[in-house]
């Protein structure tokens, strides 16, 4: 030990401000090695405007010096906090927030597609006919019982004669007019749907058992599928055209970046 410190009590008394500059280059070495790989979270004048008018714009007023100082704190709190949450991988894990991330870069890529013609429109809709057809309709009166009634032939004998009969309420109400068999299949479950397609037309059946309780039901009407008129579904037919527009776009970027990575699908 005697051996390692003596030469530097030496250097010492010989030259003091010699062992000072080594001292301070130590610790700023030290220092560098410490700060020179963090990260730098900068707040340029344009971003500081930009916090300032949000200010304004909800306070009605200007940001005064202590206002702009907790605004920029603010500010950087949330860039800390981003980065950590990249850094634990949270972009990763988090579906909302991968999402999020999944659409901007898609919006990114296609933009927003040209407005489409007319003509385009129409030979989407011509192209695509099945996408635009009404689905089968049904009128329903129906009488609900939370549990399954007691006497239940001599009510449906009742319900026959044209008699009235009592039931529980409904939310939904007990008289379903011009239902589409997708809606009755969500409100009921598709047993109970099924029945009803099979039923003749105006006359009472049941009871007969949904995903909410028991039934009697009587369809009145039947509406067939049919297509849909192009003026009436103009708005969703330009969604939907732009909506192929903007995946083709995708699609060819996706199969870009594809060849930078090796893709592994487990069996």
């Amino acid at each position: 030990m005697r051996r390692l410190t003596a030469p530097f009590h030496s250097l010492a008394a010989r030259d003091p401000f010699l062992v000072f500059l080594l001292v301070a280059a130590a610790i700023f070495a030290l220092y560098w090695a410490v700060t020179a790989n963090r990260e730098t979270i900068d707040v340029p004048l344009s971003v500081q405007k930009s916090l300032s008018d949000d200010y304004e714009m909800m306070a009605g007023k200007k940001p005064d010096a202590e206002a702009k100082a907790k605004l920029i704190h603010d500010y950087v709190a949330d860039e800390l906090l981003f980065r950590e949450a990249v850094d634990r991988g949270m972009h990763m894990t988090d579906k909302t927030t991968k999402q999020r991330l999944i659409d901007r870069v898609r919006f990114m890529i296609a933009g927003a597609p040209p407005e489409p013609s007319e003509d385009q429109l129409i030979g989407y809709y011509a192209a695509h006919r099945d996408l635009y057809r009404a689905e089968p309709r049904l009128s329903v009166d129906h009488l609900f019982f939370e549990k399954q009634p007691a006497n239940a032939p001599a009510l449906l004998a009742t319900l026959r004669s044209g008699g009235t009969v009592k039931g529980d309420d409904f939310w939904m109400g007990h008289d379903l007019p011009d239902y589409g068999i997708s809606m009755l299949r969500g409100m009921f479950g598709k047993p109970f749907l099924d029945t009803l397609e099979k039923a003749p037309t105006d006359q009472w059946i049941g009871p007969v058992q949904s995903t909410r309780g028991w039934h009697f039901a009587r369809v009145r009407d039947r509406g067939a599928s049919a297509m849909l008129p192009y003026p009436s579904v103009r708005d969703q037919v330009k969604q939907d055209y732009l909506a192929v527009e903007t995946g083709t776009l995708v699609e060819k970027e996706v199969t870009r970046l594809e060849t930078g990575y090796r893709i592994q699908v487990e069996r």
